[in-house]
């Protein structure tokens, strides 16, 4: 072999050599032995409650981990309605007793009755229903928290009516009042040894709806100012005088209150309610599985009403540990799950509660229990909304057997993936 083709001969090897053992970086991986033995799958499967052992809990006196069950009247609002589909509801305030003397020049002396005027705040409205307006009705000064709607309502009659407000259109929220002067102001005045105002709050508006005011809990309720003429002998302006009085307490009155049932859920209302449902995912589906999502849903009862433009929201909780009506919520954020509620909600609700699932993985020593509330998600509405949801429980059946109306998780997940052994 002559030595040309000794050299080719030898550069060949070489190049074989060198292409065999190079790495193939664009090519696909040839290990089946290594490689998952299948394609990635999802699942969805529906979990119920555990039957018979999710509950509501009515006004109960305290929540363990702070706040409790809100009464009505001790909410951030006081709801007013005429003719509104979601309750019929009046409102309440009593107003600090008032002197019939007042202190000058450090001698306490007699008053003559000028004017007076009353401001109510409005908080919310259904701002698409005009020609609101607001009646204020004088009752009884010893109005209190047992005090019902059939105690009231037929109290606010032509002759009890000390004013009326009307509210603009343009006005969707904040305080809105009158001045009651001349021959009216003795609709006001304190006699028979009752120092004390009281009043009651109707309406009427262009359609059917009701309106939330102001309450003590939020620091918006009514006040009662009266503008008078001390009995002093100057004609200075030390005569004219201002006496404010706040309200020491309110509420409103319901005609059809919440009463919850032992085979329902009920959630709000008032006295406020919250509902405890609980689950048992097994520790080897929670294993195995990667939770891709997961919905809790809730099927109403009938439908739930409120306020256009002003909605409440459904909270689900992750509980800490479950003791019952007691039972500690968490305030981490990443466990609170919530969504709004529709003015008239009548579907199966969806709440997308993920995280708190994925938690039931990762911390086998948190319970899987949640607690239904009323929202908003960072300022609740309990015993201040329109809105008072009553869902299915596992102890009770819709009119369609065939329809799963249970509360349940619906869950879509990955099984691990499958790998071949080498």
């Amino acid at each position: 072999m002559t030595r040309w083709a000794r050299w080719t001969a030898a550069v060949a090897i070489g190049a074989a050599i060198v292409t065999a053992c190079q790495e193939r970086l664009t090519a696909p991986a040839e290990c089946p032995e290594l490689c998952p033995g299948g394609s990635p799958q999802v699942f969805d499967t529906v979990v119920p409650a555990l039957a018979g052992l999710d509950s509501s809990f009515p006004s109960l006196a305290e929540f363990a981990s702070g706040g409790g069950y809100v009464d009505r009247g001790r909410g951030p609002a006081l709801l007013v309605s005429h003719g509104f589909a979601a309750s019929e509801d009046r409102a309440v305030y009593r107003f600090a007793p008032r002197s019939d003397q007042i202190a000058v020049r450090d001698t306490f002396r007699t008053y003559t009755v000028d004017s007076a005027a009353i401001t109510v705040t409005v908080l919310a409205r259904d701002t698409l229903v005009g020609g609101l307006k607001l009646f204020l009705y004088r009752i009884p000064s010893a109005v209190d928290s047992t005090t019902q709607f059939g105690a009231i309502d037929p109290l606010l009659t032509p002759a009890s009516l000390i004013d009326s407000i009307v509210v603009p259109d343009s006005v969707r929220r904040g305080a809105v009042g009158v001045t009651i002067t001349g021959a009216d102001v003795s609709r006001i005045a304190l006699s028979g040894g009752d120092s004390t105002l009281a009043i009651a709050l109707g309406m009427t508006a262009s359609l059917p709806t009701g309106i939330r005011v102001g309450s003590l809990t939020s620091s918006t309720a009514s006040t009662f100012t009266t503008f008078v003429t001390v009995d002093v002998p100057d004609t200075g302006s030390v005569k004219k005088q201002t006496i404010t009085r706040a309200t020491t307490f309110n509420t409103f009155v319901t005609q059809d209150p919440v009463v919850p049932v032992d085979s329902l859920l009920t959630v709000g209302g008032e006295p406020s309610s919250r509902a405890v449902v609980r689950f048992g995912l097994s520790s080897q589906f929670l294993d195995s599985a990667k939770i891709v999502r997961a919905t809790m849903e809730l099927t109403p009862v009938r439908p739930i009403i409120g306020l256009p433009t002003d909605p409440a929201t459904l909270l689900i909780n992750q509980l800490v540990g479950d003791i019952g009506a007691k039972s500690p919520i968490s305030f981490d954020t990443t466990f609170i799950s919530h969504d709004t509620l529709a003015s008239v909600q009548t579907d199966t609700m969806k709440i997308d509660v993920t995280n708190i699932v994925r938690l039931w993985q990762s911390s086998r020593s948190r319970p899987q229990s949640v607690l239904l509330r009323i929202g908003p998600f960072l300022s609740p509405q309990e015993a201040a909304t329109f809105a008072r949801p009553v869902f299915f429980s596992t102890r009770s059946h819709g009119p369609d057997p065939s329809v799963l109306v249970a509360p349940r998780i619906r869950i879509t997940y990955q099984r691990s993936f499958p790998f071949e052994t080498p």
